[in-house]
């Protein structure tokens, strides 16, 4: 039996108990934070060493958190606990393993215990706690990108890499919204993707011409 069919959980069974027939999934995870205290008494080569793990664990926080937010578009319940859809399931199982082996070969200990895809059984009255924890991280997320996308017009600079999350954001939140359109937030969430996909045209153009710009400069300066 693959870790997938594992995870995936007998629908009538669900019902029979009195249970929300629609399965809930998170990640669960508990991650170095790269903030590890070197002793006083640390030889030369312990102290490089710590400083290099505690810049690796704070790549693999980062990467981890990449991977929630843009490629499971996962959605926040805790700090260290994200909802993903079972959709998503099999890019989660392969994904994280793939991170986990990764941190185990650069010298990373007990790494499957801190970080775990765990199913989750509720009531159909506590599925709606789950949805309203998802609808404030959606405006949550939107507010984020909107703050990015207002520095960037109001300095007339912004960096592709922000531009592209700010769009990415729009897209990720416009398809986990579709799951909440009976919820009371969902009018405030589509509103607020409005907002930012406003803003992020406004940007767009901003990325554009500084582009343009850059590179008249720099055929400028061959020229010369």
């Amino acid at each position: 039996m693959s870790e997938r069919e594992k995870l995936i959980l007998d629908v009538k069974a669900l019902e029979k108990m009195g249970l929300n027939s629609e399965a809930i999934y998170t990640v669960e995870f508990d991650l170095y934070n790269g903030k590890k205290v070197i002793p006083k008494n640390a030889t030369k080569e312990e102290k490089k060493h710590i400083q290099f793990m505690n810049k690796l664990a704070r790549k693999y926080r980062n990467k981890l958190a990449f991977i929630l937010k843009f490629k499971l578009f996962a959605t926040k319940h805790l700090d260290s606990s994200w909802l993903i859809d079972e959709k998503f399931l099999e890019v989660a199982i392969k994904d994280l393993n793939a991170m986990k082996e990764d941190m185990r070969a650069k010298g990373f200990k007990d790494i499957d215990k801190r970080i775990k895809i765990i199913p989750i059984l509720t009531t159909v009255e506590g599925y709606q706690y789950y949805d309203d924890k998802k609808a404030e991280f959606l405006l949550d997320f939107l507010m984020e990108h909107i703050k990015y996308a207002e520095k960037g017009i109001k300095e007339q600079r912004m960096s592709e890499s922000t531009l592209w999350r700010c769009k990415q954001v729009v897209s990720i939140v416009m398809a986990i919204s579709e799951e909440l359109k009976n919820h009371k937030r969902y009018n405030e969430i589509t509103d607020t993707i409005s907002i930012l996909d406003e803003l992020v045209g406004e940007a767009s153009k901003i990325v554009m011409e500084n582009k343009k710009e850059k590179q008249k400069a720099k055929e400028k300066e061959s020229e010369d």
